[in-house]
């Protein structure tokens, strides 16, 4: 067990640089895929691709100014790793967009800050720290967004019904491309039909404003002739049973 505690410090004291290198950008690699595949399971803007490279990117960086540096009492090993935190702050602030009257992609931007340290943090040689951070930032990631659902800011379900003109179907698919692009489940919706007109009742939540906003985007859909929503006690969408009529 002893033979093990030097490589969980500074790889760069017990490796040769080739070595170094290879093991450092490896352990990156694995870092930005494993904080990658939960914001890819999220569908988020930066998934396993892009977290992989910032990770990859950040180490790559911090090598060379090593690298660089050399021996030289002079030399500044820092120097280059420094701007990383520049160049990602681009990154983070691209991925933050106002969207359907929310802003989203903080905990994004947020991710991307984090992967980058990861990976300047590896590169530094200190790869076991990185792992440790690594599952640290998907454990945050993934506790405290089921903290917030289940007991900060749980989720109030309203029903509305939307009454439309089917026009052979297209009005259909165009309100379920709005419930999918709001993760609204199958067993959430369910489709009447009545003479020339169709009525599609949705629960959701209206306690998010996120969330509501769905309802402005439906209003919008060409073919929807009337909307009414009323207040529905709390229930999970898994309880709604689905009963839907023709193809949908």
């Amino acid at each position: 067990m002893q033979d093990i505690y030097p490589y969980l410090g500074d790889l760069h004291d017990e490796l040769s640089p080739h070595w170094a290198g290879l093991v450092l950008v490896f352990v990156s690699v694995l870092c930005g895929m494993i904080v990658g595949a939960e914001r890819q399971i999220k569908q988020k803007s930066a998934g396993t691709r892009t977290l992989t490279l910032i990770c990859v990117g950040s180490t790559i960086f911090t090598l060379a100014s090593i690298l660089l540096a050399g021996g030289s009492a002079m030399a500044d090993r820092t120097r280059i790793a420094a701007q990383v935190v520049t160049g990602v702050g681009f990154l983070g602030a691209g991925a933050i967009i106002r969207h359907r009257g929310a802003v989203v992609g903080l905990t994004t931007g947020a991710t991307i800050w984090g992967v980058a340290a990861i990976g300047v943090l590896v590169g530094g040689g200190y790869a076991a720290a990185g792992i440790v951070l690594t599952l640290l930032v998907v454990g945050m990631l993934v506790a405290v967004q089921k903290l917030e659902r289940s007991v900060l800011e749980p989720c109030q379900y309203a029903e509305c019904k939307v009454v439309y003109n089917p026009e052979s179907g297209k009005t259909r698919l165009r309100l379920l491309r709005v419930l999918d692009d709001y993760k609204i489940s199958d067993g959430a919706w369910q489709v009447y039909e009545k003479g020339n007109s169709e009525t599609m009742t949705i629960r959701y939540c209206h306690y998010h404003r996120g969330h509501r906003s769905l309802l402005f985007e439906i209003v919008e859909i060409p073919g929807v002739v009337e909307i009414a929503r009323e207040r529905a006690p709390r229930q999970s969408y898994g309880s709604v049973s689905s009963k839907k009529s023709g193809a949908g």
